[in-house]
């Protein structure tokens, strides 16, 4: 307002000036009436100015005027700004790893990635084996896929896309960049097609030990590595501390197959590939029958307890998270036990713990395991959101994402040349016990590529053989006869 108020008055002084006859106006183009034609217009242009048009933009009071003469609010937004976009909405589904990592997980990927947002959908393993194929094909919206390994991605690849293509189109490096060879040669053979259909977050082994490190020292003993070292413990558990279980496990029949098949490759390194993948090998080899024998005689002996037979996965955990026994036997996806963070905030009460191989159940073998990748994640070819979804599978499995999760020691990263941070162990002894699990599972015997349904037959067979004393002779002939009726998904 002062300024149009300004101008009025400096054009006002003009038009005095010039009916004063000033020297310039002789030179001044007159109209008929006499009338300066300057005159005129600087008259009009004031009346102009002295009322403005509606359609004219006047500036309001606290408003900024540029040099350029745009009007820009003090706020310093203007009309031309459009809102951001909306964030992508990825829907995750996967059955491992747990809520509280995956969780931590997210929020992490979140936070460096603004433009994107993950909800999970979290399912029990069972259920995701039958709920995942059904989805996929019914067309529901997934985004990002976790297949469980073996069967799995033959029943589901067909709605899946391959994923090289992808990652050289939408990842920071190619697929085959920063994962071990290893890994991508295992998700290569779990498709009948060859291609890679899922990008493994890690290697998976079983079976592996735990210790609580306090009982040891309360009984005088080290970490055993020979069956002759287990006996021992269990003597002096059961002459010390009776109360306690020498060895916690489930008695499950697909848990004890993988302890017979822990030992096969304590004998024969690649045993079980030979006979997985029909290379020479079978049940009713003297490998696998010494195997067998040194299982269940290790009831007979009380090596194990007949107690662990009823026992299902969560009791033998909580027996061995609670104080409860010396040893616990799983997979080393047991392994967050080991890491400070993980057993903080799980509220599990256990300082000195550490893990190793599982000792030898033979007089004459070499430590040794079955592994495999875990975790495999996956594109579903009818997702609209395939750039996100790589970032995120990018993320998970060689970027930033794999400090986060490796906190839980579940699987032993697929990334090359990862190391897993010293700040996660509390004590060397962990550090050092994990080490050697790290160490056999790199250069593992076989694959623990399981076929489900006949290592619960073979299971079956083990406690058959433990309750009543089936011959070990009689059992492996007829897993044999089981392996070649056909009966059994995916085998060749």
């Amino acid at each position: 307002m002062r300024r149009r108020r300004l101008i009025t008055v400096l054009l006002a002084f003009v038009m005095l000036t010039a009916a004063c006859g000033g020297d310039d106006s002789a030179d001044a183009p007159q109209d008929a009436d006499g009338d300066s034609r300057e005159s005129q217009d600087a008259a009009e242009r004031t009346d102009d100015e002295a009322e403005p048009q509606e359609d004219a933009t006047t500036p309001e009071d606290g408003d900024v005027i540029p040099e350029d003469g745009e009007v820009t609010p003090e706020d310093g937004s203007t009309e031309t700004e459009e809102p951001p976009a909306a964030p992508v909405t990825l829907q995750f589904w996967t059955w491992f790893p747990p809520e509280a990592t995956m969780q931590r997980v997210i929020s992490d990927f979140e936070s460096k990635n603004s433009d994107i947002r993950v909800e999970l959908n979290l399912f029990e393993s069972t259920a995701y084996q039958d709920r995942l194929p059904l989805a996929l094909g019914a067309g529901d919206t997934i985004d990002v896929a976790a297949v469980q390994t073996s069967t799995m991605v033959n029943v589901v690849r067909g709605d899946l896309d391959p994923l090289a293509p992808l990652f050289d189109q939408h990842a920071s490096a190619p697929l085959d960049a920063n994962l071990a060879p290893a890994a991508l040669e295992q998700a290569r053979l779990l498709a009948e097609d060859g291609e890679i259909y899922i990008a493994p977050l890690g290697f998976l082994g079983s079976a592996a030990a735990y210790y609580n490190v306090d009982l040891l020292d309360e009984l005088g003993l080290e970490v055993p590595r020979s069956r002759a070292d287990l006996l021992a413990m269990a003597q002096a558990v059961e002459s010390q501390r009776p109360d306690l279980l020498p060895i916690s496990f489930t008695g499950a029949n697909w848990f004890l197959d993988e302890i017979v098949l822990t030992v096969t490759e304590q004998i024969e390194p690649g045993f079980f590939n030979s006979v997985r993948y029909d290379a020479g090998g079978s049940w009713n080899s003297p490998t696998y029958a010494a195997a067998f024998e040194a299982v269940t005689s290790a009831f007979e002996d009380g090596i194990f307890s007949q107690d662990v037979l009823d026992l299902d996965y969560g009791r033998s955990v909580e027996i061995f998270q609670s104080g409860g026994a010396v040893m616990f036997l799983q997979g080393t996806w047991e392994s967050g036990i080991l890491s400070e963070p993980f057993r903080t905030a799980n509220g599990i009460e256990m300082s000195n713990v550490t893990a190793s191989p599982l000792p030898l159940l033979v007089d004459e073998g070499s430590p040794s395991i079955r592994a495999f990748i875990e975790v495999g994640l996956s594109v579903p070819t009818n997702s609209e959101n395939k750039a996100e979804a790589i970032r995120f599978i990018e993320y998970m499995t060689s970027g930033e994402g794999v400090d986060q999760w490796v906190t839980d020691l579940f699987a032993s990263p697929a990334r090359t040349g990862y190391a897993v941070p010293t700040d996660v162990f509390s004590t060397g002894l962990a550090a050092s016990g994990y080490a050697e699990l790290s160490a056999v599972l790199s250069n593992p015997g076989s694959d623990r590529n399981n076929v489900s349904d006949f290592s619960a037959a073979a299971g079956d067979a083990v406690i058959g053989t433990i309750i009543s004393g089936t011959p070990v002779a009689e059992q492996v002939e007829y897993l044999q006869s089981e392996w070649e009726s056909g009966r059994y998904s995916n085998i060749g």
